[in-house]
């Protein structure tokens, strides 16, 4: 393997390198009609790159790495075929069919606009000339894509958790990145829900987001401003600055937020051991956080075979929370104490270090991306327990942790065209170190001293073909991980693991008429986090203590779904088996098993069937998406010596409204409601939200203001049960989900990220 990987990287250094092109034009009959579904296929020496088909108004947009000798190929029935040489710019204008001499008579081309449609196996959605670029900001998009939901604030894809984002191929590594781009820059959201061999094998889903070619050179600047309330004021303050002569672009981004955030839950914990305890918590955290960061680079598109780049980003974070945390406590239902505890806990970043490097190049037919990145991270934890006892004597808890983490990967690509398809290889190497501290007075915790130490190297092959109607891609991915854990005050925790694996993928796209079709398969694995295998012990009460597993076992998955898209409505049914879920779980922490430790623990397997389904309308001025879906799971778990099945499934139902007001201001009511329902061993309450937002622009789109509010009736903070052999917890939620917020956004002289760099080791960084 670092042979095939020496032999790769050197045959890189000898090559050069492409930026890549966007191409797009609109395709019109000889009365200069729109043409709706023409088949637009790029060429290079008669070898399929892509395709695509016209909407309703004959606009395609097709992107490819390959740059030098593309050809364009229009086909549609009654018409004689069109081939059109690729102008420099990728800009086609208005291409005119002409019809056969045996044309069919009175052949009428109708259809609404297709906002939506299948790509292989991705749902891609529109965004440029539809309501959507009307949204703000790329987040607000993201919020209404077709399998994007939101819970308590953070966007996930239905039923597949966190995605990892890019934008123009680049990864995302802030969510607040998604914020500082403009709705009406983006050109279309691609949603990958099985991906394939070319990612990582713990991406459980993939959202890739293209942008509208940039244009004109010098000085672009842009500055946004959120701030609001949710129960406490927030504020988001970024300013993005780029200069551009030619193919050189320097950039700059300065990002501060701060603010403070209440939350408030009650919860209820029994434990059956020797004797039964019933514990009653209620909790006041109040958390102010502040932090900073700045980020600066460059992209030198040197000619249409070269590319290079390289950013450095460093980020400081700051989060102080004060806890009140009441205890009531009863054994076997006779009153036993009280508990008053106070809890003031820091945790700062300082600093963290990311830097990316890049090159995409391109000898002959062959087209290379090379990617190198660096994170080098160090947090610091303290903690302080002022506990007040009404029968035994009181105690102080103190702890203190450092961490400190580095992460260098590297990732390579190689594609060629072969047949009608192409064939792409490449390797990826991570290496990842984690230094942990563990400092504590108290008898009751133990000090700790760890390190982790992870290297992970990847081989893959994927081929996509087109073969008659059907497009056919595989892949097959093979990953060797080599994992120690090391403790330096605990022997029992000197674990050593090495894990060979191979990934299969496969997926068959087609179209029948106007519906495409898609089926997919993918073996993939999800690996705990640095925090869940954490063996450090954090102090909750005198009964309740909390820490992470090293001994947890990465979860391996297998995938099939199948999609479908007809017009403007969509459908989407997958099932997952997983062997060894990752599941919250309690477990005793003294010898007679009266004290309870939360962690998490490997069980034997899941079964995971979901389905979605959506359409979006268009009545008048009003725009409404309906969106239904659900989720159930075959998953078991002992509960008090009996097994419990948690089957219970949950759905959701996503309604979203954009309704275009007079003076071009526009009104979005969007609501979500999700039933009760089982996920793992968890049992989640039923919740919902409504939100509102106005959008309006002025000066010619370079000043827009937002108006939010969000959550409005309160009502996204479900209640939780959490279920285990001997530990059942109930927790009631009454944080303040409500928050106005007020955007104001200038752009100056707009030019969008050029930067083509993809990132390497880009799951291993959400594991941080």
């Amino acid at each position: 393997m670092k042979r095939l990987t020496i032999i790769i990287i050197a045959a890189l250094a000898l090559s050069s390198s492409v930026f890549g092109k966007d191409i797009k034009g609109r395709v019109l009959d000889a009365d200069g009609k729109p043409m709706e579904f023409v088949n637009a296929v790029l060429l290079q020496d008669s070898t399929f790159i892509t395709g695509a088909i016209t909407n309703s108004n004959g606009d395609f947009y097709l992107s490819s790495d390959i740059t030098v000798g593309l050809k364009l190929r229009l086909s549609f029935v009654g018409f004689e075929t069109k081939m059109v040489e690729i102008a420099s710019d990728g800009e086609l204008g208005d291409i005119r069919m002409i019809a056969s001499d045996n044309q069919l008579n009175d052949v009428v081309v109708r259809g609404n606009a297709s906002k939506i449609h299948l790509q292989g196996n991705s749902l891609v959605a529109n965004v440029e000339n539809s309501v959507l670029a009307h949204a703000g900001t790329a987040k607000d998009v993201l919020r209404q894509i077709p399998m994007v939901v939101e819970n308590n604030g953070n966007l996930e894809v239905f039923g597949k958790g966190s995605p990892v984002v890019y934008v123009n191929g680049r990864k995302i590594n802030d969510a607040q990145e998604l914020s500082s781009l403009l709705s009406d820059n983006i050109r279309n959201v691609e949603v990958i829900t099985n991906p394939g061999a070319s990612y990582s094998a713990d991406a459980k889903a993939v959202i890739r987001i293209r942008t509208k070619r940039p244009q004109g050179d010098g000085w672009s600047a842009t500055l946004r401003s959120t701030n609001g309330f949710q129960h406490y004021f927030q504020s988001t303050n970024m300013v993005d600055l780029k200069f551009r002569s030619g193919g050189l672009e320097l950039f700059s981004n300065f990002m501060y937020n701060t603010g403070r955030n209440r939350e408030k839950k009650l919860t209820d914990m029994t434990t059956l051991a020797k004797s039964r305890w019933d514990q009653q918590l209620s909790t006041m955290n109040t958390r102010r956080y502040d932090g900073i960061l700045g980020k600066l680079g460059f992209s030198w598109i040197i000619n249409n075979s070269h590319s290079i780049g390289a950013y450095y980003q460093n980020e400081y974070a700051k989060n102080e929370t004060k806890s009140n945390l009441v205890s009531s406590v009863l054994v076997d239902r006779v009153f036993y104490d009280n508990w008053n505890t106070c809890a003031d806990n820091t945790i700062k970043n300082t600093p963290r270090h990311a830097a990316n490097v890049y090159y995409n190049g391109q000898i002959k037919k062959l087209n290379i991306d090379f990617n190198t990145d660096y994170i080098w991270n160090k947090g610091v934890q303290s903690t302080m327990n002022k506990e007040k006892s009404e029968m035994y004597a009181n105690q102080d808890v103190t702890t203190y942790s450092t961490n400190r983490s580095r992460m260098i990967a590297e990732k390579l690509v190689l594609s060629y065209p072969v047949g009608k398809g192409v064939l792409r290889l490449g390797e990826e190497y991570i290496s990842s170190r984690t230094y942990n501290h563990f400092n504590t007075a108290y008898a009751g915790l133990d000090n700790a001293s760890s390190t982790i130490k992870e290297e992970n190297t990847a081989c893959f092959l994927e081929v996509v073909q087109q073969v008659g109607l059907f497009s056919l891609g595989a892949g097959l991915r093979y990953e060797y991980v080599d994992y120690d854990y090391a403790d330096k005050v605990h022997s029992d925790y000197h674990l050593s693991k090495k894990f060979n694996n191979v990934f299969p993928s496969f997926n068959v796209a087609t179209r029948l008429g106007q519906v495409q079709m898609s089926l997919s398969y993918s073996g993939r694995v999800e690996r705990p986090t640095y925090s869940n295998l954490n063996a450090n012990v954090s102090y909750l009460n005198r009964m309740t203590y909390e820490s992470g597993n090293p001994r947890l076992l990465p979860t391996k998955l297998h995938s099939l779904e199948y999609m479908s898209v007809w017009k403007n409505y969509f459908a989407q049914v997958s099932y997952s088996y997983f062997d060894n879920p990752i599941v919250n779980t309690t477990k005793p922490y003294s010898e007679d098993g009266e004290m309870t430790i939360l962690t998490y623990d490997n069980f034997k397997k899941k079964h995971f069937l979901q389905a979605f389904v959506g359409g979006q309308f268009k009545v008048g001025v009003w725009q409404p998406r309906v969106n239904v879906g659900m989720f159930t799971q075959w998953f078991s778990i002992p509960v008090g010596g009996r097994n419990k099945s948690m089957n219970i499934p949950i759905g959701i139902l996503q309604w979203q409204n954009a309704i275009h007001l007079p003076q071009d201001i526009w009104l979005n009511i969007d609501g979500q409601w999700t039933t009760s329902g089982h996920d793992k061993n968890i049992y989640l309450s039923s919740s919902s939200y409504v939100n509102a937002k106005l959008y309006k622009e002025f000066c010619k789109k370079r000043l827009s203001v937002t108006l939010e509010a969000r959550d409005i009736f309160n009502g996204s903070r479900p209640d939780v049960t959490l279920y285990n052999d001997a530990v059942t917890m109930f927790q009631r939620n009454f944080s303040e989900m409500r928050c106005v917020m007020l955007t104001l956004q200038y752009n100056f002289n707009v030019t969008h990220d050029r930067y083509r760099g993809t990132g390497a080791g880009n799951t291993e960084k959400k594991r941080f």
